[in-house]
């Protein structure tokens, strides 16, 4: 049988630092990444030793991990392992995607590594995303899958507003970010300021270059940057 309890911290750690699996230096950086959006519906494509990091974080957020995998004699058996915070669906990706009810925080995609699939999967989840939801794609840097993944990524993605960035150690690690969507934004846990606002403001990322980014910066933000530009006129040196 599998073992796919939720990871220890420790454990987490561990396996950074011996990075046996294809994953493991990419653990911890998931691990955060639910925790760091407060994600409650986490759904998890492929089983494997990132499902253990993202039940270890559906327990900091009180989330729910929905895992799906095509495998069904090898995962079987942990069917009977399933509570409130873990179900376990083993059918193609599509028909799971098909049936989960939006919105949905957090995805981790380390199913297929096609491009017909991973293509067809993306388009399925997209719509259901909250604003500022992550999708996380496993393989995208691998020398034999990571073209053709990638791929997929940006032909599902047209049409979409999204904002992304890929971990090049790992075998390749890319996380999308929904920036436009029509369901409700993503809540992260925060900590506040002490004027009791809120550290942590929703953005959208919505530019591509310098110049349109101060074109969308408010005014406040204009003047602290033209204040950094000028330091060194108004310090003296």
């Amino acid at each position: 049988m599998s073992n796919l309890q939720p990871y220890e911290l420790a454990e987490m750690y561990d396996a950074f630092i011996r990075n046996e699996k294809s994953t493991g230096r990419h653990l911890l950086v998931i691990y955060l990444l639910v925790i760091g959006i407060n994600a409650k519906v986490i759904l998890d494509l492929g089983l494997g030793s990132t499902t253990r990091a993202l039940r270890a974080a559906a327990l900091k957020t009180e989330g729910t991990v929905l895992s799906c995998d095509s495998d069904v004699a090898r995962f079987s058996d942990l069917l009977g392992f399933q509570d409130e915070s873990w179900r376990i669906t083993l059918s193609p990706s599509e028909l799971f995607l098909q049936a989960i009810q939006p919105p949905i925080d957090f995805v981790m995609h380390d199913a297929a590594h096609d491009y017909y699939q991973v293509k067809l999967d993306l388009g399925l989840i997209l719509p259901k995303m909250r604003q500022f939801g992550l999708i996380c794609v496993h393989d995208t840097q691998q020398p034999d899958l990571g073209r053709d993944i990638l791929t997929a990524i940006r032909d599902a993605t047209n049409g979409y507003s999204v904002s992304m960035t890929h971990l090049p150690f790992s075998a390749g690690l890319t996380i999308i970010r929904v920036e436009e969507s029509c369901h409700p934004p993503i809540t992260p846990a925060t900590c506040f300021l002490p004027d009791g606002r809120p550290a942590t403001e929703l953005i959208p990322f919505g530019f591509t270059s310098a110049s349109t980014r101060k074109m969308q910066a408010n005014p406040s933000v204009t003047l602290k940057w033209i204040r950094w530009k000028l330091r060194k006129l108004i310090k003296g040196y």
